[in-house]
C-alpha cells in the first residue's frame, strides 16, 4: 500500500497564525474540494520528503520556506490508505506570491488559527444522519461518492462559503484537539 503524506502550513499573517488551504482544480481527483498540499509518496522517499516536494509543487515554494515542526499521528482512510500529516511553518510574504500549479490547485486561502479555535469540524455518522440533517455543501460532495454516502463517517466545517470535509475536517479536529 502507498503512503501518502500532506503538509498543514502554519502561515504568519502579521494577525496571527493562520492555516494555508488549498481548492483542489477540476483537472484532479476530487475537484473542488479542499484540502492541504500533499499526496503519495515515491519510493525511497520519508513522509517528510514527500510532504514537503508535494508542497513545492503544488505552490511554488522552494523547501528552504517551510520549516517542519513535527509529524502528527497517521490517520487511515476508509479504503485502508494511511495519511501522514507533517506540520510545518510556511515562510511566504503572502498567499497572492505563490506560484500555484494550475494542474492541481485551484485557489488557496488562509485559515486563521483563532478562528478555528471557535469553531471545531462537526461529526456525522452518515449511516445514522438524515439528508435535512446534514449541510447542503456537504450532501453535494457526498453525492459523488456514491454509498460511502450511507456507510460512513465524516467531519464537517465551513468557512467563508469553503466546505471543508473528509479527511481534511478530520486532520483539522485532531490538530486542533491537541492545542
Amino acid at each position: 500500500m502507498s503512503k501518502y503524506a500532506v503538509l498543514i502550513p502554519l502561515v504568519n499573517t502579521g494577525g496571527g497564525d493562520a492555516l494555508l488551504m488549498e481548492l483542489r482544480s477540476q483537472k484532479v481527483r476530487q475537484p473542488g474540494e479542499v484540502c492541504f498540499p500533499g499526496g503519495r509518496a515515491e519510493p525511497g522517499e520519508t513522509t517528510v520528503e514527500a510532504a514537503v516536494r508535494e508542497t513545492c509543487e503544488e505552490l511554488g515554494v522552494t523547501p528552504d520556506m517551510i520549516e517542519v515542526l513535527g509529524e502528527l499521528e497517521p490517520l487511515v482512510m476508509g479504503d485502508g490508505r494511511e495519511v501522514r500529516p507533517v506540520k510545518a511553518r510556511l515562510r511566504i510574504g503572502d498567499i497572492e506570491s505563490l506560484k500555484l500549479s494550475e494542474d492541481e490547485v485551484a485557489e488557496v486561502f488562509l485559515l486563521p488559527l483563532s478562528w478555528m479555535a471557535e469553531n471545531r469540524p462537526a461529526h456525522y455518522d452518515l449511516r445514522m444522519t438524515a439528508d435535512e440533517d446534514m449541510p447542503g455543501k456537504l450532501l453535494g460532495y457526498l453525492a459523488h461518492y456514491g454509498d460511502y454516502r450511507h456507510r460512513g463517517e465524516t467531519d464537517y466545517i465551513e468557512y467563508k462559503g469553503y466546505g471543508i470535509w473528509g479527511l481534511t475536517a478530520r486532520i483539522l479536529r485532531d490538530f486542533f484537539g491537541r492545542i
